[in-house]
């Protein structure tokens, strides 16, 4: 799984085949989306249109956060799978850890065995709720996706999944742009002496404690910059 991707939550579907295109463009080989970003489809074409292999290329979605039986979990895959119209998935995720959790994950384990997705794993676990993943699981969680970010850096979290191998994932890595992260002075004092800009050294702070980032753009030059943080 490449440390760097893109993230299309809150971008419309019709603008998405765009936005991932561009992205791939520019270098990023890894996309997440989710059946709840209500853009799979668009990321599914932009695969297709993109005129790189498949096999280059690092899909993640996620199921959506209602399911309790294995037949809501099966159709809730089946439709994302529509969507995409991807013949796999490199990475699935349970998007929060509501529903039936442990029901979602045996029959995403299933899956993962018949080959559907190359990777599963988890979003927005806790310590409180991971357990109800892992305590019975055959196959670990590969990822947990959280929210991380330069102001809220997860170290507990970081530590807490070491035992089971399992990578954190951080979504909104700039903090979506709020509490002040680009002008930061420890940042933007860090970037003067690098030539970076602040959000760079965000991002570069995270891959460099082994954190799995997935910023959102939907810039080119943006793109760009982030890929090269």
């Amino acid at each position: 799984m490449p440390m760097v991707g893109l993230g299309v939550y809150n971008i419309s579907d019709g603008e998405t085949q765009r936005v991932v295109e561009n992205a791939v463009s520019v270098g990023y080989r890894s996309i997440d989306t989710a059946a709840m970003y209500y853009n799979e489809k668009g990321v599914g074409d932009a695969v297709r249109a993109c005129g790189v292999p498949r096999e280059e290329l690092f899909i993640t979605t996620k199921i959506c956060d209602s399911c309790y039986t294995k037949e809501e979990t099966l159709r809730t895959v089946d439709h994302s799978m529509k969507r995409l119209g991807l013949d796999y998935v490199d990475l699935m995720l349970i998007h929060w850890p509501v529903g039936n959790p442990t029901v979602m994950w045996h029959t995403l384990e299933e899956l993962y065995e018949q080959g559907v997705f190359k990777a599963i794993g988890v979003s927005n676990f806790y310590p409180n709720t991971f357990p109800k993943i892992v305590n019975d699981a055959k196959v670990k969680p590969v990822v947990n996706q959280c929210e991380t970010h330069v102001l809220y850096q997860q170290r507990k979290m970081l530590e807490y999944l070491k035992p089971y191998n399992t990578a954190l994932e951080a979504w909104s890595p700039l903090a979506e742009g709020k509490h002040g992260i680009f002008r930061n002075k420890t940042l933007t004092n860090i970037g003067e002496k690098y030539g970076k800009t602040s959000a760079q050294v965000a991002l570069k702070f995270l891959i460099q404690n082994g954190i799995v980032i997935i910023p959102k753009t939907t810039h080119k030059e943006r793109m760009i910059e982030k890929v090269q943080s």
